[in-house]
């Protein structure tokens, strides 16, 4: 079972403008989760929705454009393993329940 970081970047009305992944396929969630915890860091405004598993973050409460985040379960794809270079796994994993509000 592989694992998918995605993005979609939306306007204030929702309305999407652009997408696409993070990294490749991760082996882990916990490797796929420390790309959305390395990938929010930036962003001042984060907030979780845990019905629906993803992540909005904003510049600011005032801004016009957000980013929603979620991980994908792929069960068809074998896992490449592979994580982004500038993302290291093991220190923003442990990081990450303090980074990503629930």
């Amino acid at each position: 079972m592989a694992y998918q970081v995605r993005w979609q970047l939306v306007g204030r009305s929702g309305q999407p403008l652009d997408s696409g992944c993070l990294g490749a396929d991760f082996c882990t969630y916990g490797d796929a989760m420390a790309v959305v915890a390395e990938f929010l860091r930036p962003y001042p405004e984060v907030n979780r929705c845990p019905t629906e598993s993803y992540w909005l973050a904003r510049r600011s409460c005032e801004a016009d454009l957000a980013v929603w985040v979620w991980i994908e379960r792929d069960e068809i794809k074998e896992p490449t393993g592979a994580i982004s270079v500038a993302m290291p796994s093991g220190r923003v994993a442990d990081q990450s329940s303090v980074l990503l509000p629930n």
